[in-house]
């Protein structure tokens, strides 16, 4: 029987001359066939901790003391070519930037081709079966197709899924997770986690899952490991770890959850006002032929000045190409855009679709923070760009208006001296609504603004969102697949589904009464999780509530506590 995976005393640190910690003695293990959360704010450690057992730290890691070992290969002391027969093999890797780990230029079906050939010996015909079959297990409806699509034309969530059947072709007997659904609706969510489930139930794949959606970590964890500043903080049975944790972090992480869910539509409904962004039967394609889908079809909706709109809907129903239309990167195939803008130092500006106006106006926060920043460009540089090119302030007030920027979304001038790979997805998330802020937008397009960032991290980027709304008179547009989120910020939520506008509600009226099918599904997801506990209990302690007699708690009896007046 393989031992498993073993990390002890783990200790990573920056190189000389700027020498600092990176990792404190850290120590883990995940057996075959467990399932093992690690949880924790961003920037504690997580993804650097998953790096290391792959051996892909950056070239300005190094490993100090400690050992990392798979079914008694060392893995620290490991040759290149041992590494490389490992991962895609007895490794396999899910990322939480899917798109950015794609070779732009192959398909996806060469991309599953590469370790069916390397890993198991298949080619040819064989090789296409398998690479079909793998991506129908990854929630598929037409596999040929995805087969011959490339990275680029695909969504996030799709591209997740798609990273999902390459990380299982080699058939691995560890599976290391970083955030894997966080681009993903809970629907699919769900989906992605029970495949990940079953896998680990037939094969006795252990899974490292690295998350901070504690509702997950509920469902499937056999136990969680927190770990905040390098170090691990504590560890144990989830229902130990979460119904009576010990550590501030994991506390706070609890209690951030909780509020999030609490404050439902406290933004309350806007008074009337005029609309400064209307879509008038707007479509939109980019597959041809026969058969094909628009991207929008015929959709018509208003943004209200000084109004928070929630865009919900399923990966590759149309929500980020919306965003892109909005900003001008798209022209629309039919129908037209109107925008009215009222910009902060009081000038309006009015002009339609492709017209270019709202250039500064309309600023959009990307999903991915990993793309929207130049590798090869400091931070400082990356963010005074667009002041630079306004040509209305000095090198000093540039400066000054920069560190504000960083210091409203929670960090610190200092690390703008670091490049982007320097920094964790969570940082170079807050630093896109920092760069989106410093032109003073009347509109700002959140598009999965939240969805790499921890629940405390999270909770505090959607208040700034709140602040700087309330005092800028920002109107927002919050596109997302977390129904928390949407109900936190939102005064309305719209719904898309394959493309079409489905459902335009004020937000207590959706939640409490969806009206189209696919809003009920959404809702739905959002409340249960299939793997829930379906037993009533009365005790109001977390660690009452086990999940079919293991360390694992239903995610219902989780949420249901949180949000609770004395939680």
């Amino acid at each position: 029987m393989p031992e498993g995976l073993l990390i002890e005393d783990l200790h990573l640190s920056v190189r000389a001359p700027a020498s600092r910690p990176v990792l404190s003695g850290v120590g883990l293990s995940v057996a075959p066939g467990e399932f093992v959360a690690l949880v924790g704010a961003s920037g504690s450690g997580k993804t650097m901790t998953a790096l290391a057992v792959l051996g892909l730290l950056p070239p300005q890691i190094q490993a100090g003391s400690g050992s990392i070992s798979l079914g008694g290969t060392d893995l620290l002391r490991a040759s290149g070519a041992e590494l490389n027969r490992l991962r895609g093999g007895r490794i396999g890797m899910l990322y939480q930037q899917p798109k950015r780990m794609f070779n732009p230029r192959m398909t996806i079906g060469s991309h599953l081709a590469e370790p069916l050939k390397l890993h198991r010996g298949l080619r040819g015909r064989q090789a296409r079966e398998q690479a079909l079959g793998l991506l129908a297990d990854a929630g598929f409806d037409d596999p040929a197709r995805i087969a011959r699509a490339y990275p680029h034309q695909l969504s996030g969530g799709m591209a997740q899924r798609a990273m999902l059947a390459v990380a299982m072709a080699g058939q691995p007997e560890l599976l290391l997770a970083d955030e894997p659904t966080s681009a993903l609706d809970k629907v699919l969510e769900r989906q992605i986690l029970e495949l990940i489930d079953n896998q680990r139930r037939r094969h006795g794949l252990g899974v490292l899952y690295i998350t901070h959606d504690l509702a997950t970590v509920s469902a499937f964890a056999d136990r969680v490991v927190v770990m905040d500043a390098g170090c691990v903080q504590e560890e144990g049975p989830a229902r130990t770890v979460l119904g009576a944790p010990r550590t501030a972090c994991a506390r706070e992480l609890l209690e951030a959850c909780a509020l999030t869910r609490r404050r439902i539509a406290a933004a309350g409904e806007p008074g009337p006002s005029r609309d400064i962004l209307a879509l008038h039967g707007v479509t939109k394609r980019f597959a041809k032929g026969r058969g094909a889908r628009p991207a929008l079809d015929n959709v018509s909706l208003s943004l209200r000045e000084g109004e928070i709109l929630g865009v919900l809907g399923q990966s590759g129903s149309g929500k980020s190409t919306l965003a892109r239309l909005l900003v001008d990167v798209e022209a629309p195939d039919r129908g037209s855009i109107a925008r009215t803008l009222s910009r902060a130092d009081g000038r309006n500006d009015d002009g339609g679709a492709g017209s270019g106006v709202p250039g500064t106006e309309v600023q959009l926060v990307f999903q991915e923070p990993h793309d929207a920043f130049d590798p090869r460009m400091k931070l400082f540089a990356s963010l005074e760009a667009p002041l630079r090119r306004q040509r209305a302030c000095t090198a000093d007030e540039r400066r000054d208006r920069i560190h504000q920027a960083v210091r409203d979304v929670e960090l610190e001038p200092g690390m703008l001296d670091r490049y982007p790979s320097q920094c964790s997805g969570g940082q170079l998330q807050r630093l896109t609504i920092a760069r989106a802020l410093l032109l003073d937008p009347a509109v700002l397009i959140c598009d999965e603004a939240t969805s790499a960032l921890d629940a405390v991290t999270q909770r505090k980027v959607l208040d700034l969102l709140l602040r700087l709304h309330r005092d800028r008179r920002l109107s927002l547009i919050m596109i997302s697949h977390d129904m928390n989120v949407i109900r936190y910020m939102s005064h309305r939520v719209a719904v898309l589904y394959q493309g079409a506008l489905v459902e335009l509600a004020g937000t207590a009226d959706f939640f409490a009464n969806p009206q189209h099918r696919h809003s009920k599904e959404l809702v739905a997801a959002a409340r249960a999780h299939p793997t829930a506990c379906a037993a009533p209990v009365a005790c109001s302690d977390l660690a009452a509530c086990a999940h079919r007699g293991s360390g694992r708690l239903g995610t219902t009896r989780l949420l249901e506590l949180v949000t609770s007046p004395d939680s």
